[in-house]
């Protein structure tokens, strides 16, 4: 009977130990990227709605509820005849629980929204929405930026300020006068030279002022900035704004990145890079001249816990045979601009990074850097098979190794872009969530296609320590009554 006693009970054993390597396999699978709810606009299917720009979206917790909303803007079109009219500029503001997607509000009026940003503009504690677009008003067109407020139920224009053009907004204290500051870049406006040009503002929540402003060019050529960020980069005490764009035409570009300092109401340039891997530069997927090397988005943030900010550029660079989508991080020690890592990839023909989110959206205690872009192949609009598919991609770096933690692509109608991504606390539990919004296309007819997105494990680390816990327990009692059998 003992002996019986003692199979029985190794067989126990052997079993449990079994069943829980499984358990623990399949727990400990790497997290999972999932896509929580898919969202189309009113215009979906009737007329068009699309949301490009690379900087067309916000998130953040607008009306202090301490959930974060997301907010859009892109440009609306009707339909007659097969032919696109009413341009209209159509600002959303959406709600997520976990469950259910709302809009909260809708506005519109002639015109478009090129890039929108949410931050406290005037230092009174509360979170305003800026948009920079155009404004038609009859038959002619002007840029404007316009700054609201919304409280939950009633969107306030606080205020509308023309021959404004921007690209792309930031809101910080650029100078140590404890008033934050609204950064701006995009092309000089009103001037037939194609200056790239960097501006500093100061909204007192009445009026707008301009504080000081730079404009350059390349030698007998163009420059384009495309995004503005601002911290202070090496510990001392000073913000730095970082800028970044391209210098030359399309078919000669390189890649820029700026560093500036304010001072006394005078912008200075601290350093300025220049990159690109090949001469030449490719077509786009209709024969145009696409350029070579481009930054679309920057993003300052410390990625790999060093204490220090490093700079995040996101774009695409030619590798002499197909446009590759880039991701850069750079550090600046107060004199040099300095290049940590540079990853590039390629998946069809044409593969754009387009914008940069920066959060620990996986919860492991970590900053991820989230991308967003599109991939494309020369003769998708004619050939079923070679569509052009969104990309979300999530990476960690350590200060040694970029890691691509997470990838995933998709199409969507006969293709999609996703131009943008965001990150936050939508639920208001913590949980951070990604955002993506773009546009995806059947004919002529277009639509934002935003989707919420959530990484998450197989099942939880608690669940696996008690079923660890469970087994244990029984194995020790197996062996407790064992001894006490062999005793007796």
């Amino acid at each position: 009977m003992k002996n019986k006693s003692l199979i029985a009970t190794f067989l126990l054993a052997f079993l449990l130990l079994v069943v829980f390597s499984l358990a623990l396999r399949e727990y400990s699978q790497p997290n999972a990227l999932i896509m929580e709810v898919e969202q189309h606009w009113d215009t979906y299917c009737v007329g068009g709605t699309c949301i490009p720009g690379t900087h067309n979206i916000a998130v953040a917790d607008a009306d202090g509820d301490e959930q974060d909303e997301i907010i859009t803007g892109g440009l609306a079109y009707s339909i007659i005849n097969e032919t696109r009219t009413s341009l209209g500029a159509p600002l959303r503001i959406w709600n997520w629980n976990g469950q259910n997607l709302t809009l909260e509000k809708s506005e519109n009026w002639p015109g478009n929204i090129g890039c929108i940003y949410a931050g406290d503009a005037d230092g009174d504690g509360e979170t305003e929405i800026l948009t920079a677009g155009g404004l038609i008003n009859n038959t002619s067109t002007a840029f404007s930026l316009r700054i609201w407020n919304w409280n939950g139920q009633n969107l306030t224009l606080r205020g509308n300020y023309p021959e404004v053009y921007a690209n792309a907004i930031f809101v910080a204290d650029v100078d140590n006068d404890n008033k934050p500051e609204i950064l701006t870049v995009g092309r000089a406006y009103n001037t037939s030279q194609p200056n790239a040009q960097l501006s500093v503002w100061q909204w007192n929540g009445n009026s707008l002022s301009l504080k000081a402003k730079a404009e350059w060019t390349a030698p007998n050529d163009i420059a384009r900035a495309n995004s503005v960020n601002a911290a202070d980069l090496d510990n001392d005490g000073t913000v730095e704004i970082a800028t970044c764009g391209y210098i030359n035409s399309p078919k000669n570009s390189s890649g820029q990145l700026r560093v500036w300092q304010l001072n006394d109401a005078e912008l200075s340039l601290r350093c300025s890079a220049e990159w690109r891997k090949a001469d030449g530069y490719a077509l786009d997927v209709a024969g145009n001249v696409m350029g070579n090397t481009m930054a679309y988005n920057i993003k300052i943030s410390d990625v790999d816990d060093d204490g220090f900010a490093e700079i995040i550029t996101g774009g695409v660079t030619y590798n002499g045979d197909k446009i590759e989508g880039q991701l850069r991080i750079w550090n600046w020690t107060g004199n040099n601009l300095n290049l940590e890592t540079s990853r590039e990839w390629t998946n069809l023909d044409l593969t754009e990074l387009k914008a940069i989110s920066i959060n620990d959206v996986d919860a492991d205690g970590k900053k991820e850097i989230v991308t967003s872009g599109v991939t494309t192949k020369y003769g998708h609009w004619t050939n079923e098979t070679n569509k052009e598919k969104a990309e979300l991609k999530v990476w960690n770096w350590n200060e040694n190794t970029l890691t691509l933690k997470q990838s995933t692509e998709w199409i969507v109608g006969e293709g999609v872009c996703a131009w943008n991504v965001a990150t936050g606390n939508l639920t208001g539990d913590g949980k951070m969530r990604i955002v993506t919004v773009g546009c995806m296309y059947v004919a002529t007819l277009c639509d934002p296609d935003m989707r919420i997105w959530t990484i998450t494990n197989n099942a939880s680390t608690e669940l696996v320590i008690a079923a660890g816990a469970i087994v244990a327990l029984i194995a020790l009692a197996s062996i407790y009554i064992l001894v006490k059998r062999f005793r007796g």
